[in-house]
């Protein structure tokens, strides 16, 4: 088994990446996370041209819709069945009934995505806090993954897997799984 972290329009720099992945690997008990390295713009002209890809993108709104954003990503990645892949996206947006999402995963399995902007200090006109900032990254990271595995949301205010209704409930949340979650999820894995 092994996991996939891609920047996609998101600019990270190694040191972030492999950290990510290091903290990713504990709390999937030790599966295997690789970073891939930089972010993965070399083809935005061809993005651009990408009329599946750009039909994501809601003018009005000014954010992209997530469920389309998922699907072009399983058509172009398709991930096999031992592999796992976390798309990490610099870009705002938004899923079926709700204003915004902080990361969702794919209805069709292997994949999910977090969307970095909202998780930002910056974004609500306050001054960049890097060290928050990367705890809400990790947080939004392993929630996404649990998704991934197929993990439910907890009504545990602290797991991981609780759904963040405000980004207050990020930060008042464990980067981890809770003991219950852990035990009835974990199973598959051994």
């Amino acid at each position: 088994m092994e996991i996939i972290v891609r920047p996609f329009l998101a600019e990270l720099d190694y040191r972030t990446l492999n950290n990510l992945g290091n903290d990713i690997s504990r709390e999937f008990e030790n599966i295997k996370v690789a970073a891939a390295a930089g972010a993965d713009n070399s083809n935005l002209v061809q993005l651009n041209k990408d009329v599946a890809f750009q039909s994501s993108f809601d003018n009005q709104r000014n954010q992209w819709y997530s469920p389309k954003l998922l699907d072009w990503f399983f058509e172009k990645f398709r991930p096999k069945k031992d592999t796992k892949i976390l798309f990490i996206l610099d870009v705002d947006a938004y899923s079926n009934g709700l204003n915004f999402v902080l990361g969702e995963a794919s209805h069709k399995g292997g994949l999910g995505a977090i969307y970095l902007p909202r998780i930002k200090q910056e974004f609500y006109g306050l001054k960049p806090d890097n060290e928050l900032f990367y705890q809400r990254m990790v947080k939004e990271s392993v929630h996404e993954l649990g998704h991934v595995f197929g993990f439910f949301h907890c009504q545990n205010p602290r797991c991981v897997m609780y759904f963040s209704n405000t980004l207050s409930d990020t930060d008042n949340k464990e980067r981890s799984f809770c003991q219950s979650c852990r035990t009835r999820n974990f199973r598959s894995f051994k």
